[in-house]
C-alpha cells in the first residue's frame, strides 16, 4: 500500500481500478541537416492542422451533446493557442536555428513558456500552464504519429490517472462512468477542476512521481478533500473508504432533503445563500445545490487563453446566459480582476514593482476605459433581461467609487443615445477587500447600493502575508483576531446604514466558520456550490445564540491559534456528524 500526496482539486471519494490515459510524450534531441530545415518546419505545420481538426471534432461532439458551452470555448481557447506566436514562431526559430527536429523544437519552446508560467504567483493564471501542457503534448503526438488517447475500453467506475487532463476528458469520461481522477500536473484552478467539480466528481491533482508506483488495474483510492490518493489500499484502509463514503452518501441525501428549504436558523433567522461561479455550466448544479442567487461571478474566463478581446456582444450573450440559467434568481457579476500576476494574452498591463498592489482589478480597469466601458455596456444591456448587479473589485476608497459611478452613468447615456436596451438602474456595489475599504465601509455606503466582503484580499493585504509565499504562509489565518475585528466592523458599519452586506470569500464557504460569521452579524454569504448544502445544513440546526456567544468567547481571545481551538471544538461537539474526526 502506498499514499501519493497531492492538491485537492475535486472534493469527494472515490474507489475503482486505475485506468491509465496517455502519457507525457518522450523527446530526444535530433540533429538534422540544413536542406531538411523546410521538410521539418512543414511537418509541424502538418502537425498543427492535424491538432487543429482533431480538436475542431472534438468541439463539435460537445456541441452536439451539451450545446456551445464553456467546455466548447476552453477547447476555442486551446485551438487559438495552436497561432500562439510563443509557440509556433519559437518552434520554427529553434528548428531553423539550431537545425534540429521539429519534435525537439517544440519541446524546448514549450519548456521556455512553462519557465514563465512557473514564475506566476498567482494559483489560477500559473495552472495555465496545464493547458499549454496539453496542447504541446497533442502536437508531439501528432509529429510522432501517435494517437490521442482515446476514451474506449475504460472500465465504468475507473480511477483515470494521467499527465494530465482537459476539460472534455473530465467531461466525457463522467459521462462514461468514471468514479475519479488524479493527475500528475493540473491543480485546484485547473480548468479540468473546475469541470470536475461541476460534475462533482473527485479529483486530486499535482502527484508527482506517481509513474514510479502505479499501473492499470491496479485498486485506488481518490480522496479530493484530503488531496490523497492511496494505491493498493489494504482491507483495513478499504473497510474504513467504505465506511466514510456510506457516511457521505446518507449526509448527502440528508442534505439533499432541505434543497428547497431555506437557510433559517431554528429561530427563523434567515441567511441568503448564494454561489460563486466562472462557468456557465456551474449555474445548473448551483441551483440543484439550492443557490438563492449568484453573488460572485468572475467575469475574467472570458479573456484568459486568447490572443484577441471579448466583444461586447459575447459578453452581453454570455451575462444573458447566466440570468436566464438561474430562472430570475439574481446574479452579481464582479468587473475584470486582471492585473497583478493575472496577465491575459490579448492586453498588456504594466507590472510595476510590486503587482500584488499595482496595477489591478478596478484599477486596471479605470486605466483602460475602453475594456472597461464595453464590460459596462454588456452588463446594462443584460440587465434589461433579468436581474443582475455589478460589483467592482478592489475598491479602496470613495473617490474611487465616485469614478466608477460616472464611467457607469455615462455608459447608460451611450446606450441610450445608441437606442439600445437596457437598465440604468443596476445596482452597484464595492467588494471590501482592502483594509482602507473596511476602515470607511460607511462611507462606502453612500456611494453603493451593496457591499461584499472578498476574505481572500482582505486577509491578505490585512496581515501583509502573500498566501501563495510558502515562507509566510503560516501568517494567513482567517480567523486571526484583526480579520474578525474587521468583518464585525465592516458588517456594523453597513447595518447602521442600512445597506446589504455579504460576504463571498473562501471563508464564507467552511462550514467550521458558519457560526462565526453569524455571530458577527452576516446574513448573506456567498460559496462554491457544492459548499452550499453543509452551510444550510449547519444553519437550519443552529439557534442565533449559539453562534452569538460562541463569539463573545472567541472576540476575547489574543491569538488565532486559540481562536481556531475554540472554534472546532464547539463545531465538532455541536455537531459530530458533520466534523468528525476523519473530515
Amino acid at each position: 500500500m502506498i499514499r501519493l500526496a497531492g492538491v485537492g482539486a475535486s472534493p469527494g471519494l472515490a474507489m475503482g481500478v486505475a485506468h491509465f490515459l496517455g502519457g507525457r510524450v518522450e523527446v530526444q534531441e535530433r540533429r538534422i541537416f540544413a536542406d531538411e530545415v523546410d521538410q521539418e518546419l512543414r511537418r509541424f505545420e502538418d502537425a498543427l492542422a492535424r491538432s487543429d481538426a482533431q480538436l475542431r471534432r472534438i468541439q463539435q461532439q460537445i456541441a452536439e451533446q451539451v450545446g456551445d458551452g464553456q467546455e466548447y470555448r476552453i477547447l476555442e481557447a486551446h485551438r487559438m493557442m495552436l497561432a500562439d506566436v510563443h509557440l509556433v514562431e519559437e518552434t520554427g526559430k529553434i528548428i531553423r536555428g539550431d537545425q534540429v527536429s521539429a519534435e525537439w523544437a517544440l519541446r524546448r519552446a514549450l519548456d521556455q513558456i512553462q519557465v514563465v508560467f512557473a514564475s506566476i504567483e498567482d494559483p489560477y493564471f500559473r495552472e495555465r500552464r496545464s493547458d499549454i501542457d496539453m496542447i504541446g503534448e497533442r502536437i508531439l503526438r501528432n509529429l510522432l504519429g501517435m494517437t490521442p488517447p482515446g476514451y474506449e475500453g475504460v472500465p465504468k467506475g475507473a480511477v483515470v490517472f494521467a499527465h494530465d487532463l482537459s476539460p472534455a476528458d473530465i467531461t466525457q469520461l463522467g459521462r462514461a462512468g468514471v468514479s475519479g481522477f488524479f493527475t500528475e500536473g493540473g491543480g485546484r484552478t485547473s480548468h479540468a477542476a473546475l469541470v470536475a467539480r461541476a460534475l462533482g466528481l473527485p479529483m486530486v491533482a499535482g502527484v508527482r512521481d506517481f509513474t514510479k508506483h502505479i499501473r492499470t488495474g491496479m485498486t485506488v483510492i481518490v480522496d479530493g478533500g484530503r488531496g490523497e490518493v492511496i494505491l493498493e489500499p489494504d482491507f483495513g484502509i478499504q473497510e474504513r473508504f467504505a465506511d466514510r463514503a456510506a457516511r457521505d452518501l446518507v449526509q448527502a441525501e440528508r442534505l439533499a432533503k432541505a434543497r428547497e428549504a431555506p437557510a433559517a436558523t431554528l429561530d427563523n433567522v434567515r441567511v441568503q445563500l448564494a454561489a460563486n461561479v466562472e462557468l456557465l455550466e456551474e449555474i445548473p448544479v448551483s441551483v440543484e445545490l439550492g443557490a438563492d442567487s449568484v453573488g460572485l461571478f468572475r467575469t475574467e474566463f472570458l479573456y484568459l487563453e486568447r490572443s484577441t478581446l471579448p466583444t461586447e456582444e459575447e459578453q452581453y450573450q454570455h451575462a444573458v446566459a447566466a440570468l436566464r440559467a438561474m430562472e430570475g434568481r439574481s446574479v452579481i457579476f464582479r468587473t475584470l480582476d486582471l492585473g497583478g500576476d493575472k496577465m491575459p494574452t490579448s492586453v498588456r498591463i504594466p507590472t510595476g514593482n510590486n503587482p500584488a498592489l499595482g496595477l489591478r482589478s478596478i484599477r486596471y480597469s479605470l486605466w483602460r476605459r475602453d475594456l472597461f466601458r464595453s464590460q459596462l455596456r454588456a452588463f446594462y444591456r443584460a440587465a434589461a433581461v433579468g436581474p443582475l448587479r455589478i460589483m467592482f473589485p478592489l475598491i479602496s476608497g470613495v473617490a474611487e467609487m465616485r469614478v466608477v459611478r460616472e464611467v457607469c452613468a455615462d455608459v447608460c447615456q451611450e446606450l441610450a443615445r445608441d437606442g439600445l436596451e437596457h437598465d440604468a438602474k443596476v445596482p452597484l456595489g464595492a467588494m471590501i477587500e482592502t483594509p482602507s475599504a473596511a476602515m470607511i465601509t460607511d462611507l462606502l455606503c453612500d456611494e453603493c447600493e451593496f457591499l461584499s466582503i472578498g476574505t481572500n484580499d482582505l486577509i491578505q493585504y490585512a496581515l501583509a502575508a502573500d498566501r501563495q509565499d510558502e515562507n509566510v504562509g503560516y501568517l494567513y489565518h482567517p480567523l486571526h483576531p484583526a480579520i474578525l475585528r474587521f468583518i464585525r466592523a465592516v458588517v456594523k458599519a453597513a447595518d447602521q446604514c442600512g445597506k446589504p452586506i455579504a460576504m463571498c470569500g473562501d471563508m464564507a464557504g467552511d462550514p467550521r466558520f458558519s457560526w462565526v460569521l453569524l455571530g458577527l452579524g452576516l446574513r448573506s454569504l456567498s460559496m462554491a456550490p457544492r459548499q452550499i448544502p453543509m452551510v444550510k445544513s449547519i444553519i437550519r440546526s443552529t439557534r442565533l445564540g449559539e453562534a452569538e456567544k460562541l463569539v463573545e468567547e472567541i472576540i476575547t481571545l489574543r491569538t488565532e491559534d486559540e481562536i481556531e481551538e475554540v472554534v472546532n471544538r464547539t463545531m465538532k461537539q455541536r455537531f459530530p456528524l458533520e466534523f468528525t474526526e476523519e473530515s
